[in-house]
């Protein structure tokens, strides 16, 4: 990155260090010896965490049919690397809340959990070994979005009105911050000395075919990204004009022709989670 954005990034003053309960989770994640009960005591601290534990449980990316309340229960059902990763991701998506959580935090938040969960899905439905390992990378992958939505609302909101002149939202932000905000996420992951795939996956998830390692976890955010943006939650309320690389297939080990398959699996995890929340909403009329 250029001297002009790190220099404006360091000088904010309240400019978060990584949560302690992330720290906590990301130390004992490398531990073989983890227990349940040492990890449920690390997310019981947060009740927000706690919460959002319960309701991705419950949700059709779990195949949450049989609702539950207890911590352990959805511990059990979703497992504990995932129960890390929600962990990690929703400790740091919050301390980047504004103050009032606007509806363009709200937006990011809500992007950023369907990634990581639509990212965890494809690489089970393609049965590949990282599956259980993706999920943090996806839930953190827009972090440059956070930081710029949070502490240059004005170049944010610049941006916005760009992408219409500009053709898509990295040109937009380029021509505003002379960056984009994958290159701002990479710089924050890089100073709170968070795992490399998240470094790798914040810096090219819109450009794959740059990448020079962990290129399958790469691959599956950059397409798990591209049809979320597509079916159901973009990271912003204007189309932002994504690029899809073809060459997070060959990353893969997949042709052009298995999109469909993939925006199939997506998207029908999508149609039966909203059936869940419209049934639990006439459940409580």
């Amino acid at each position: 990155m250029g001297e002009s954005i790190q220099s404006e990034l360091k000088r904010i003053k309240n400019l978060p260090t990584l949560p302690g309960i992330a720290r906590e989770v990301l130390k004992i994640a490398s531990d073989p010896l983890m227990s349940i009960d040492r990890l449920k005591d690390i997310v019981a601290q947060d009740p927000a965490i706690c919460a959002r534990i319960l309701s991705i449980a419950n949700s059709a990316f779990f195949g949450g049919m049989v609702r539950t309340s207890k911590l352990n229960d959805a511990i059990m059902r979703i497992g504990m690397k995932s129960v890390r990763d929600i962990a990690v991701g929703v400790s740091v998506l919050t301390l980047f809340a504004d103050k009032n959580k606007t509806s363009g935090y709200k937006r990011l938040f809500n992007h950023s959990m369907f990634v990581g969960l639509s990212a965890r899905t494809l690489a089970r439905s393609l049965k590949m070994s990282i599956a259980e390992d993706i999920m943090m990378d996806g839930l953190l992958h827009d972090l440059g979005l956070l930081v710029i939505n949070k502490y240059f609302p004005e170049s944010f909101k610049n941006i916005l009105d760009k992408i219409a002149h500009a053709g898509s939202l990295l040109e937009a932000e380029k021509d505003i911050l002379h960056h984009t905000h994958a290159e701002v996420g990479f710089w924050l992951a890089d100073q709170w000395k968070l795992p490399a795939t998240i470094l790798d996956v914040t810096l090219f998830h819109h450009s794959p075919s740059l990448a020079k390692r962990n290129e399958k976890y790469i691959a599956l955010v950059h397409i798990a990204d591209y049809i979320t943006t597509r079916h159901r939650f973009s990271s912003v309320e204007k189309e932002p004009h994504y690029p899809m690389d073809p060459v997070s297939f060959e990353m893969l080990g997949l042709s052009g022709k298995d999109m469909n398959y993939m925006e199939e699996t997506i998207c029908t995890v999508f149609q039966e989670q909203q059936d869940n929340i419209q049934n639990a909403r006439q459940g409580r009329g």
